[in-house]
């Protein structure tokens, strides 16, 4: 079930939540405060009905005392005035005076005779109730009234008033005027100050609109609701690092196509040639074969760029062990290892961890040990160092290759670009999957004493003491 702020917050018009929210809140009010003023004078009127009912009953009967004790009852009655048949002061009244077996004497015989007569007080207090009157609801009094012409000739009647009931619920304008005039005022022009302000609040939030859509605009030009301004600067950060992203995609694609385009045209020259019978293809096929290797490896390596974007998106890590990730990537490329007569070496702790894609991680180790093979001179050593310490956790790929000069160091993570030969793409595939992993990626020369004897590549999960 839809509570009713869940309700409230499920309006899809913000001008028609807050103009039903403000504005109905005060003609709620507006309401509430004419409710308490028809009460008070509903209260008012059947007081003062009661009142009138109690009064007429004291108008229908006027005791005499004029007579002779021999005349009958309804002489007596007639000269107390009860038959006299004139009319009591309220018009709206209705009267019938009954004896007290409930006989009619005078006035309405519509009104139904007062059914507890015995319960009537002899002092003659009227006790107020609802009764009918030709099937209308009336308020009524009934009473008892003593009328004699002579001390000891003296009967008891039964007089009873009404009105119609409907004489207790006033109008609408019965109500005093006066306060009703002011608070209606007041509201109204309180309704005129809320539809302005929530017309301005709406102007406001079609600069923020358009703000939003015109990312090419500084955020610094907003000038619509300051709550509203990190909204906007978030935007345009992100159509900001979108422009970016996309500009480096199309930067990439253009260097894919043409560092592809390269080894396909060497390839197709090579063909050609050994078509032609110009180079021998005992010389031609080694070098077709290192043309097809080097394009396969730039394709591989576009695809692993694509994996890394899924891990991007995917944005889930697992705690990944480093030791057999480099492990296993040491033994894909033992060939490369034995080939160079290269002495190697996996140390450190068997259990250190690190947040990561296994994959991914090992398409890293394996890209940082085929560079530091390619650039170790032939049996030369390097190795791969695994090391934790407060609540860092590192990954060190060294070699003994001849070091990075400071020239080529900026170059080395962009795409396209290397030290010696190769693709260009290793290095730059490395630190973003690092980055993807939440790690850092940087190389160090290796110096002792004032010479440089190798290269440590070092990726590093969380931060130092």
């Amino acid at each position: 079930m839809l509570t009713w702020h869940a309700w409230l917050l499920r309006a899809r018009s913000l001008r028609r939540f807050l103009l039903v929210w403000l504005l109905g809140g005060l003609w709620l009010l507006v309401g509430g405060i004419t409710l308490v003023l028809y009460l008070a004078t509903a209260v008012q009127a059947a007081d003062a009905q009661d009142e009138r009912l109690r009064a007429a009953i004291a108008e229908v009967v006027q005791s005499r005392s004029s007579g002779s004790a021999a005349e009958p009852r309804h002489a007596v009655l007639s000269q107390s005035g009860v038959l006299s048949g004139a009319e009591p002061a309220f018009m709206s009244t209705h009267y019938r005076v009954s004896d007290m077996n409930g006989e009619w004497i005078a006035g309405e015989r519509g009104l139904a005779v007062y059914p507890w007569s015995a319960s009537l007080a002899s002092t003659g207090t009227p006790q107020l109730y609802v009764t009918h009157l030709h099937g209308k609801l009336v308020r009524a009094a009934a009473a008892v009234r003593h009328v004699s012409r002579a001390p000891d000739d003296a009967a008891s009647v039964m007089v009873q008033s009404a009105e119609p009931l409907a004489l207790r619920f006033p109008s609408l304008g019965d109500l005093p005027r006066e306060p009703l005039l002011w608070v209606y005022a007041l509201a109204a022009a309180m309704t005129v100050v809320v539809a302005s302000g929530v017309a301005l609040a709406l102007r406001w939030l079609d600069r923020a609109r358009e703000a939003l859509g015109s990312p090419q605009t500084d955020a610094a030009a907003y000038d619509g609701p300051a709550e509203l301004l990190p909204a906007v600067e978030r935007m345009h950060g992100l159509h900001r690092r979108q422009r970016e992203w996309v500009g480096q995609q199309r930067r990439f694609l253009a260097d894919a196509s043409h560092q592809l385009r390269t080894p396909m045209s060497v390839l197709r020259t090579q063909l050609q040639s050994a078509i032609a019978g110009d180079v021998p293809p005992a010389e031609v096929l080694p070098q077709m074969l290192h043309t097809v290797d080097r394009a396969s490896g730039m394709a591989n390596q576009l695809l692993s760029l694509t994996k890394l974007e899924q891990i991007k998106r995917a944005g889930q890590l697992q705690p990944v062990g480093l030791w057999g990730v480099a492990r296993e990537a040491v033994m894909e490329l033992s060939p490369l290892i034995a080939a160079k007569r290269l002495d190697f070496a996996l140390e450190g702790e068997e259990g250190a961890q690190a947040p990561a894609d296994a994959v991914m991680l090992g398409e890293l180790v394996r890209n940082l040990l085929a560079n530091a093979i390619a650039h170790t001179q032939p049996a030369g050593r390097l190795g791969v160092l695994l090391r934790t310490y407060a609540a860092v956790t590192e990954l060190v790929v060294w070699d003994e290759g001849p070091g990075l000069d400071d020239e080529i160091r900026p170059r080395l993570f962009q795409p396209f670009s290397s030290a010696k030969g190769g693709v260009g793409l290793g290095l730059s595939i490395c630190r973003q999957i690092a980055d993807a992993m939440g790690a850092t990626m940087e190389l160090f020369n290796r110096i002792d004493g004032d010479k440089v004897i190798g290269v440590d590549a070092v990726v590093t999960w969380g931060q130092g003491p």
